[in-house]
């Protein structure tokens, strides 16, 4: 199978808003809400859709057909530790039909293409920790974990 990698156009805004779900398709915290991860998700990328920030891009990759497979949204940021230029893995998706075909492989293989031309010295990304499938996917693919964020709840919320 043939994929292509191509820029973000407002005809993707569907696709990219379908894939959504994704995002919160694990054994989630106690503290988060499926519907508040989507809900989140669905007005940042909205955002980046609608008016991107300077820096940030949108990768779409499809089959031969034409038909998307998935995508990939990076932004350059500043390290706070050193001041560098680094790009940051926003959002990664890949639709569910084209799991398992190397589709997060070859959009994660752009991100780095795009991050090296940028001057980046890091490619970063956050991940929950519960999303086991995806760290073990990003680990074999030589990412390295590097601050562990932790969380206490203060309030009980209600379903």
């Amino acid at each position: 199978m043939t994929i292509n990698i191509r820029l973000f156009a407002p005809s993707d805004v569907n696709f990219i808003e379908s894939l959504i779900p994704r995002f919160s398709e694990f054994d989630l915290p106690a503290w988060r809400q499926k519907n508040e991860i989507d809900h989140a998700n669905f007005h940042a990328l909205k955002k980046a859709m609608e008016t991107p920030e300077p820096g940030s891009v949108i990768y779409i990759a499809e089959d031969q057909a034409g038909k998307p497979a998935g995508f990939i949204h990076l932004q350059i940021q500043t390290d706070y530790f050193n001041g560098e230029k680094v790009a940051y893995i926003s959002d990664i998706a890949v639709n569910a039909s084209f799991e398992g075909q190397g589709i997060g492989r070859i959009l994660l293989g752009k991100a780095e293409e795009f991050s090296r031309e940028q001057g980046c010295s890091l490619l970063t990304l956050y991940v929950f920790s519960k999303n086991s499938r995806a760290r073990k996917f990003y680990e074999k693919l030589d990412f390295h974990e590097e601050v562990t964020k932790y969380v206490k709840p203060l309030f009980q919320k209600e379903h």
